[in-house]
């Protein structure tokens, strides 16, 4: 149920509903363990961007979630498509900044997970998930979640 409420977000995020967004990379991320808090989360993260072109980049990041949120899940690896309005080269930290998007999250003993996130620089990126996530733990989130980039 969680995952279906979620997916209304796809079509914000959608990079065909931006017309001058393309495909400029993944962002992958090591996300730590989280303990829900009800009424929210926060996890820390090591994120690398790996651009179409040019050299990849390493960013500290948090994620949080404000919503519903209650459980405990194991950390793990998240990965996004990185869209962009197209330039030449992508300059050294130019996914620092704030996302936020809708996120949702079902577990128990293994499950699933979406984030689908925009903003950063000038409010004009979007991170959508690659696959999704899994989860290891006894969880269900539901609500909007922020990541951070620095």
């Amino acid at each position: 149920m969680a995952l279906l409420l979620a997916g209304g977000a796809v079509l914000a995020c959608s990079p065909a509903s931006a017309q001058s967004l393309v495909q400029v990379g993944t962002l992958a991320c090591q996300v730590s363990p989280t303990v829900g808090m009800v009424l929210g989360s926060n996890q820390q993260a090591q994120c690398v961007f790996k651009p179409i072109r040019g050299r990849q980049q390493v960013y500290a990041g948090a994620l949080s979630r404000v919503g519903v949120d209650v459980g405990v899940s194991q950390g793990g690896p998240v990965v996004w498509t990185v869209w962009a309005p197209p330039v030449k080269r992508i300059p050294r930290h130019a996914l620092a900044g704030r996302y936020t998007g809708a996120s949702s999250s079902l577990a128990v003993g293994v499950g699933l997970g979406s984030n689908f996130l925009s903003g950063g620089p000038g409010g004009v990126v979007s991170l959508q998930p690659v696959a999704l996530q899994n989860y290891v733990g006894v969880n269900v989130a539901l609500g909007i979640s922020g990541l951070t980039l620095q």
